[in-house]
């Protein structure tokens, strides 16, 4: 019998009881979170393939995508069945995401049966907690897609039994059974009829549902503008509120239009507040056992936070970071918080002092592409969140390391196990073979005349090491450590032997040789952890299409832009800080040297580089830090190609805003303050200054908070500012001991 596609599976429903539903918000912790449960057909029928009647599987599958996006459900559980439950994979906020994008695409409707009931029974059963999974409680709707019926010869469970697994839900959830293109079968009504919490409607044939439409919708709503609270009910629908007395709300009017209704307040409305809109059952095309609606909304109108520096940069280039600080409301205790949403390539940290309202969120970002924005979720105590301002990944950054993986699996552990670390030692051993090989194929594969100024800058770089030892007296690390030096273990020393000489050259020898042809082929190496800062710049090479390079301690090669015309510090262009005073500019004949600091040692072979001189193009320098105080892990940020000492500036305040600048011997930097308090380190991305708090007052800048080992004073002077004192003109800046 051909059973027509339009309301085939359709009973009238049962006439409408003459009292309305109860409408009441129910005793204690209400969900504050939402879940989908998708429970997939993916038999061959839903291709049209066997005793299918149309192919709607890639529109199903477009269907669901499409309803993750808008509805944003803050997790999803996508099933799929045939002879059995096949597949069970959970998500945590997917909308957009990678993982959800790739777990659709592989979806196959290749199945050859539809045992509905049993894969369904299993479906449900692991979601029998009550709706508490992490620590929050969710609203889930369950949507069962199916073109069938259930067709398992040994029929373990019957319909209702497998609505029954669901046993401990919420008084929110739903479960919604979607007949595409077919009936729904007696026993299956039956079920719905005799369930307090699952309908069913059967969709004409070719068509597909729209989830989230009227009578298709999840039970809870975050609403921002009381004035347009958007339902998943038809237009004309009477709705009811139930809400607490002390927050004043009413409907006006009580009509769904456009989908919306309007509510208002007597007053603020705690960010949070639950109440309960309510409707009748809804009589639509194909449905069966309807249920009547409520709908849980979230009233977040009213934000639980102050954002105290609205003004921080938040364009970061990889390796960058910014700190958001928060001051929670009166009434609000941040307790616990956590940052959702957060895509691999970002990072964030949560620090609070015990008993404050204060709080900062460190954004880092690791591996973001450019142009990518991502909006974090703040998960406060409760449930409540608060989406944070929007980072945006740019292009550049510091001179890159090899950063571990930005997440592992769940469960995932370290193990360090003696075959891992024989394996690093076998690793490590065949790097080291292959960069004394790769000087054997530089030889073999280029002209005998680049051969010979290998050799000669080879040579040179000897004798000048025995050179710097004779001078310096005593153990001497090499100038380019594992790039320019070339042993696996990153460090060298020098004997009085000869045997020691011999070695030093043969090291010296093979790391020229891996530097220059780091271009031809990679070397593998093991990934190091990431750290709070990048690596040293053990090198600088001028290659002849006019590119500056850096290369760092683990032998990664780093392009810097720099400019055509005019001086440049090279420090503060490629945020280096132990390069910082190190200036340069194009020659008509190379590169020209304007300044070396005295504290640092650039080099070509043996001869030291002084201002004045002009690199030629294809050169390789090495780099040596003569002192501590210009030592890798600077950690001035942003600042570090100023130079120091630092000097702090600010100007007349106007329109309630000031400008602070820091200036050094070669730059300077400039930020808005707003009004409120400010943290300079945050302002000016400087981690060295961080916890320097000031704010306006009057016509002036406050000193709030001077961090422990940092001192500011005035120009001329030796006291220190202390807070609560006005900071001057002009303002001189002394870093800790070691910075």
């Amino acid at each position: 019998m051909t059973v027509s596609g339009t309301a085939a599976g359709a009973t009238p429903n049962p006439p409408p009881s003459t009292l309305p539903a109860a409408c009441a918000l129910t005793d204690g912790p209400l969900p504050t979170r939402t879940r989908a449960v998708f429970v997939l057909d993916t038999s061959g029928s839903m291709r049209g393939i066997g005793d299918g009647r149309a192919d709607i599987f890639g529109r199903v599958r477009a269907e669901l995508n499409r309803y993750v996006r808008q509805a944003r459900p803050d997790r999803v559980e996508l099933l799929t069945f045939d002879a059995g439950l096949r597949t069970r994979q959970g998500f945590d906020r997917p909308a957009g995401t990678p993982q959800w994008n790739t777990a659709l695409r592989r979806l196959k409707a290749d199945g050859s049966n539809t045992y509905l009931y049993r894969s369904l029974r299993a479906a449900l059963e692991p979601l029998t907690d009550g709706g508490q999974t992490d620590g929050g409680q969710y609203v889930t709707t369950v949507f069962v897609l199916t073109d069938g019926i259930d067709n398992d010869s040994l029929r373990p469970f019957t319909a209702a039994q497998a609505l029954a697994a669901f046993a401990e839900r919420g008084p929110l959830d739903r479960l919604h059974y979607l007949a595409l293109g077919t009936r729904i079968p007696a026993d299956a009504r039956r079920a719905l009829l005799a369930s307090d919490y699952a309908d069913g409607r059967a969709i004409p044939l070719g068509q597909v549902p729209r989830l989230g439409g009227p009578g298709l919708g999840i039970g809870l709503r975050r609403v921002t503008s009381l004035t347009s609270v958007r339902l998943p009910l038809a237009d004309g629908t009477r709705v009811r509120l139930s809400a607490p007395g002390n927050l004043g709300l009413t409907l006006n009017p009580d009509v769904v239009r456009s989908g919306k209704v309007r509510l208002a307040a007597a007053g603020n409305v705690p960010y949070g507040a639950a109440a309960l809109l309510c409707a009748d059952a809804q009589t639509l095309p194909g449905s069966v056992a309807a249920k009547p609606q409520q709908v849980l909304l979230r009233l977040n109108t009213t934000s639980p936070l102050t954002l105290l520096n609205p003004g921080a940069d938040r364009e970061l280039a990889q390796g960058e970071e910014t700190v958001l600080r928060y001051r929670a409301t009166s009434g609000v205790r941040p307790g616990d918080l956590t940052v959702g949403d957060l895509p691999p390539g970002l990072s964030a940290v949560v620090s609070r002092a015990p008993d404050s309202r204060e709080f900062a969120v460190r954004l880092v970002n690791s591996a973001l592409t450019p142009g990518q924005t991502v909006a974090p979720l703040l998960i406060l105590p409760g449930g409540a969140e608060v989406t944070l301002p929007a980072v945006l990944g740019r292009a550049g950054g510091r001179a890159p390391y090899a950063a571990a993986p930005a997440s592992r699996s769940p469960g995932a552990q370290a193990v360090n196990t003696p075959s891992s670390q024989a394996a690093l030692a076998s690793q490590a051993t065949q790097d080291q073979e292959e960069r004394v090989g790769s000087w054997a194929a530089l030889i073999g594969g280029l002209e005998w005349v680049r051969a010979l100024v290998l050799l000669a800058l080879a040579g040179g770089a000897a004798f000048w090491l025995l050179a710097r030892r004779r001078r310096g007296g005593g153990v001497w690390r090499p100038l380019s450590g594992a790039a320019l030096g070339g042993a696996a273990q990153g460090k060298s020393t020098l004997s009085k032997s000869a045997r020691g000489k011999s070695a030093r050259g043969r090291a010296a020898l093979r790391g020229s040789a891996a530097v220059a042809s780091a271009r031809l082929r990679p070397v593998l190496r093991p990934q190091a952890a990431p750290q709070n800062e990048p690596p040293a710049v053990e090198g600088i090479e001028y290659s002849g299409g006019r590119v500056l390079s850096l290369v760092a301690a683990g032998g990664e090669v780093t392009p810097v832009p720099i400019p055509l015309g005019g001086p440049f510090d090279l420090g503060q262009l490629a945020s280096v800080p132990h390069l910082s005073g190190l200036r340069a500019e194009q020659h008509r004949d190379g590169l020209q040297i304007l300044r070396v600091p005295t504290d640092l040692d650039v080099s070509q072979g043996a001869r030291l580089i002084e201002a004045g001189d002009v690199v030629r193009p294809g050169t390789l320098l090495g780099v040596a830090v003569g002192r501590t105080g210009r030592a890798p892990q600077h950690p001035l940020g942003t600042l570090a190609g100023l130079g120091q000492p630092l000097t702090l500036h600010h100007e007349a305040i106007r329109q309630g805003a000031a400008s602070v600048r820091a200036a050094g011997p070669y730059g300077q930097h400039t930020v808005k303050l707003p009004p409120g308090p400010s943290d300079l380190g945050t302002a000016f991305g400087a981690p060295a200054l961080e916890g320097l708090m000031v704010t306006l007052s009057g016509p002036n800048v406050l000193l709030v908070e001077v961090p422990v080992g940092l001192r500011l004073r005035r120009s001329g002077e030796t006291a220190p500012l202390q807070p609560g004192s006005y900071l001057p003109d002009l303002t001189l800046v002394d870093l800790p001991d070691g910075q």
